[in-house]
Parts: structure tokens; sequence; C-alpha cells
């Protein structure tokens, strides 16, 4: 297969290239890419290009797409054991992210996108479902870049995720991340706003030293800042710590009905690092029977990891 941002990328190799126009008004190439590479080879790209310099922070007019992706019922089990649903949840809320996922990363660790892959830092995460997904849907995924943001540490970019059914949208994604230590440009990032003061706490994780090597396993997310206590340190961690998107899964399986969804959204900015083995604590608050605001903390509920907040309505 040839890469996203290769010249000579238009159809070989299972993918076939359109034109269209992306979330920023330019002409965008869709790339539609068939079959998926490996993990390693996604990583292997990052790690070939972790030094890019004298680039301009415009990110590519790509849109990559899966047409036809199944929700098989036993990946949704692993997933959904590691992160703690219950099967009266149905297709966990944050689930159809892990098909979005390599996407994201061929788009990161494309020659044309300005900085390395890694490195960057997954600020926030927003995901909405539509209708309710069951297992056994075919979904078609896109993925493409959104808007530059302006950040106090550098700048901030957000990642689009869409998907449908037969044509009908049924579930998004936004994903921001940053790059440290650059001049910005675009509108300021908004803050999510959460009354913390309300939260009281409502549960205790106990994080053990393989948790990332396990979520890893289910979503092909091997980073590896939350793979090994030695390859963290290279990246300059104590030790590995959690994933961002395990941590958000893990508060969304605590606090949704035992029932499965029909819409629903969540909101997460991620905040101190959780570094693994470890111990956690959940804070939750509830405005209105179907809305939580929330916390993720650490053990004294002094600093928190995660906060956020989780709209639904159920089946």
């Amino acid at each position: 297969m040839r890469e996203p941002g290769d010249p000579s990328s238009g159809d070989p190799g299972g993918r076939r290239a359109s034109d269209a126009t992306d979330s920023a008004g330019r002409r965008a190439k869709t790339l539609v890419v068939e079959p998926l590479p490996a993990p390693a080879r996604l990583y292997s790209r990052a790690l070939t290009g972790i030094v890019k310099r004298g680039r301009a922070a415009q990110l590519p007019a790509l849109r990559l797409v899966r047409p036809a992706v199944a929700l098989e019922p036993e990946a949704i089990t692993r997933y959904a054991r590691v992160c703690g649903f219950i099967p009266e949840h149905g297709v966990p809320l944050t689930y159809p992210h892990l098909l979005a996922f390599p996407l994201h990363l061929l788009l990161l660790t494309d020659p044309t996108f300005p900085w390395p892959a890694l490195g960057l830092v997954h600020l926030s995460n927003h995901v909405r479902l539509r209708q309710p997904l069951t297992p056994g849907d075919m979904l078609r995924v896109e993925v493409e870049f959104g808007a530059l943001l302006r950040h106090d540490k550098g700048q901030a970019l957000v990642l689009h995720t869409r998907m449908y059914r037969r044509g009908e949208a049924v579930w998004d994604g936004d994903s921001v991340y940053l790059k440290r230590g650059v001049s910005a440009s675009g509108d300021p990032l908004d803050a999510l706003d959460v009354h913390t003061d309300a939260l009281q706490r409502i549960a205790r994780w106990q994080l053990p030293p393989q948790l990332g090597r396990d979520y890893a396993k289910v979503s092909g997310d091997y980073n590896p800042i939350h793979v090994t206590a030695l390859s963290a340190k290279a990246f300059g961690f104590p030790r590995a710590i959690a994933h961002g998107m395990w941590t958000l899964a893990r508060a969304a399986a605590a606090l949704q009905p035992p029932k499965p969804l029909a819409e629903a959204t969540l909101s997460a900015e991620f905040k101190v690092p959780m570094l693994l083995p470890g111990e956690a604590t959940l804070w939750s608050a509830s405005p209105s029977l179907i809305e939580r605001e929330l916390e993720v903390r650490d053990i004294a509920g002094e600093k928190p990891h995660l906060r956020g907040r989780m709209q639904w309505r159920l089946q």
C-alpha cells in the first residue's frame, strides 16, 4: 500500500483516491485505505518521522476512509472487559474510536504533517453517539484534520472522525492534540466547564502494572509511553502511564446505567498523567437524571487526571 502523502499515491496498493472539500474549506484528497497497515508498521512510521524541521504549521488536506468496518462482537467483548463495560451496556460508547485510531496514526505520520507524531499530547476528546449501535453493524469511517487552535503551551489541532451506517451518521469523535513549544495560530481552545466543587467520590480503582499493555492489545495503541516503564522513561516519564482513552472509557462504564444507549455525548480533558501501577478515584455529580459531571483523580482526591461530562438517552 502506498502511503498517504506519497506523490505516487492515487490508486494502487489497495487505496483509491478522489478529491473533496475538507473541514477547512480546502480541496482535500480522499484516500480509501484497504487494507490497514499492521500496528508495528504504523509505529515504525512514527519512529522514522521523529525529526521534522522547517515545516510550516499547515495540516494536510487529506481525508482517509475505511468504507466497510464491522463492529465485531468478539473485539467488543475484549474491549469491554478491559475497560469495565458490562454486556447490558451494549456497544461501549467509546469503542468506535478504535476503528478510527489507525487512520489517526496514518494522518499524524503522513510526510506532509508538520510535526513528529511521537511527542504530541492528547489534550481532549469529544464523542457523540447519534443512533444506537449493534454488534455486527457495518460502518464507514472517515477521518480528517480540523482546525488549528491556540494553546498557552503551543499549537493545538483537531482530528475529526465521522462514522456512517447505510449513509446515515451514527457516531462522531473529535480528538485534540498539542504540539508543545511552537508558535500557535487559530482561535483559542475552549476549556470544559465542570463544577468541580460539587463532585463527590464514588469509586476507587486499582491500576495494575500491565494495564497499558492490556489496553494496547485491544485498541492497537502501542505508544511506548503506555507499554513499559523502560520505554516510558525514554520519553521522560518515571513509569508507564495509562492511556487517556482507557481512563475515559473506564469512567463512562462506571457512570452509564445498565442499559444500551440510544444517544449520548461524552467530553473530557486529559490532565495529569496516571502512572502504572497505581490507584485512582472517580468523582461525579448529577446536574440531571441523564447527565454526569466527573473527574478521575489521584488516590488523595487532589490531582485531576481527567475532567469530563457525559449525557445520554437510553434505548
